[in-house]
Order: C-alpha cells, then sequence, then structure tokens
C-alpha cells in the first residue's frame, strides 16, 4: 500500500493550493456547502476556472441551471469559451449515462446534492461513485445553518475527503485529508463589508 502512487491534482494558484493542498485524482472527493448568497457559486467557479488550467472540468448544474445569474458568474469568472469547461443539466440516470461515454472528465462538478438525489437513498450516491472510481466529485449543498441540508447530502460530506463551509464570501476548510487548511477569501469587497456588519 505504501508504494502505491496517486496521480494528484495540480494546483496552480498558491492561495488555492495553501487552501486545497494536493488532492488525489480520482477515488476522492470534495464537498463545498453554505447558504445562498454566500460565495458558493463564485467560490466552486473560482477553482473549476483553476482546474481547467490541466483538466477538463464537467459542471452538472441542475440548480442554477439557465438561470441568468449562472450564465454572468460564468462570464465574470472568465469560464465561457474555455474548451476544458463543460456543463450540462443532468438528472441522476442522465448524468451516468453521461459519463458512460467515452474520454469524460476525470473531475465533475454536482451542483448540487439536494437536486440530484431528490427521491434518491444514499445508495444511489455509494452506486455512483463505485461505477466511476477514477472520478474526482466536487459536490455542492445547501446549508441548514453550519451543517448541510439534508441526510443524503451529510452523508456525502462525511465521505468526502475535502469538506469546505463558505459563509460571506470567505471558504473555510472543515476538513482536508491533503494537509492543507488556510481558509479562501472568494470576494474580497465583500468579505470585508461582512466584516463592518
Amino acid at each position: 500500500m505504501l508504494k502505491k502512487k496517486f496521480v494528484e491534482i495540480k494546483i496552480e494558484d498558491q492561495n488555492l493550493k495553501a487552501h486545497l493542498g494536493e488532492p488525489q485524482l480520482g477515488n476522492s472527493h470534495w464537498f463545498i456547502f453554505g447558504d445562498s448568497g454566500q460565495g458558493k457559486t463564485s467560490y466552486t467557479l473560482a477553482l473549476v476556472k483553476e482546474l481547467t488550467k490541466n483538466y477538463k472540468v464537467l459542471y452538472n448544474t441542475l440548480e442554477e441551471g439557465d438561470k441568468k445569474s449562472f450564465q454572468n458568474a460564468i462570464r465574470r469568472t472568465g469560464l465561457k469559451g474555455n474548451k476544458n469547461f463543460l456543463y450540462l443539466q443532468a438528472n441522476y440516470e442522465q448524468i451516468i449515462e453521461q459519463l458512460l461515454k467515452e474520454k469524460q472528465p476525470k473531475i465533475v462538478v454536482i451542483d448540487s446534492a439536494q437536486y440530484l438525489f431528490r427521491g434518491k437513498q444514499v445508495q444511489h450516491y455509494a452506486n455512483l461513485v463505485n461505477k466511476f472510481k477514477n472520478t474526482t466529485f466536487i459536490w455542492i449543498s445547501g446549508a441548514d445553518g453550519t451543517k448541510p441540508k439534508g441526510k443524503i447530502a451529510d452523508d456525502i460530506r462525511y465521505d468526502c475527503d475535502i469538506v469546505i463551509f463558505v459563509k460571506d464570501f470567505k471558504a473555510e476548510i472543515k476538513k482536508n485529508r491533503f494537509e492543507a487548511n488556510a481558509s479562501y477569501i472568494v470576494w474580497e469587497e465583500g468579505y470585508k463589508q461582512t466584516l463592518l456588519k
């Protein structure tokens, strides 16, 4: 086991590297949660932009979908026209069908866990990640205060290697098995404004 070599996700941005470390690619998952309006989508898209420097990333946007706010966020982040950024709106069965196709991205963002697993059980989560063991899933979740919203989301959180809580435009590491824990400011001006409240 100690001789086994793992493929690490390359992160070039030094602030994000101090925040996330050198995560494993495949058979390792991340969990990002927080209330709406706290900077969760902006944080996730900033993360995706960094990852697309070296990888193709599939963003399954069930929650934001074709909303104008999501389109604006893509433009603001500079992801519009990025050939490594792919996004779609797929339910549970459709995302499995998509990922079974050849040459699919090995990093997949699911926005959100609540929407994908609506009417499903935690076993559906286990089936999905076990079917695609070479894929890193990044799960987005709503929150009830400082906890993920709903039992399935909380079970996913427990299973993930990296857990990030976004509040007041600041992303804080709640768990990281890759030995990094620096906070990451999503939007400096917005974060400073929250400090004045």
